[in-house]
């Protein structure tokens, strides 16, 4: 229950936040823009048989940019990660 409870006021601050910036969507509005920012990972065999992994975030859009800045985030969350196995 206080999960739940924590997530609802957390949205509450998101909204208002977003409000105060102008931004006045719905909830679900901003859920489905911001699905269009995806973590991408791409795999390999090098020619020793080694796994690689490159994982990075997808440009962002002009909405994204908006709403991260509205929020004081940065567009570019996660660094680029590359790992060999």
């Amino acid at each position: 229950l206080f999960v739940t409870v924590l997530a609802y006021h957390l949205l509450c601050v998101i909204q208002r936040t977003l409000r105060e910036s102008g931004i006045r969507h719905h909830w679900a509005t901003l859920r489905t823009h911001l699905s269009g920012q995806v973590r991408v990972t791409t795999s390999m065999v090098n020619d020793k048989g080694q796994a690689i992994h490159i994982r990075h975030t997808s440009e962002p859009e002009p909405v994204h940019v908006k709403i991260y800045n509205a929020l004081g985030l940065p567009v570019r969350p996660l660094r680029r990660l590359t790992t060999i196995e």
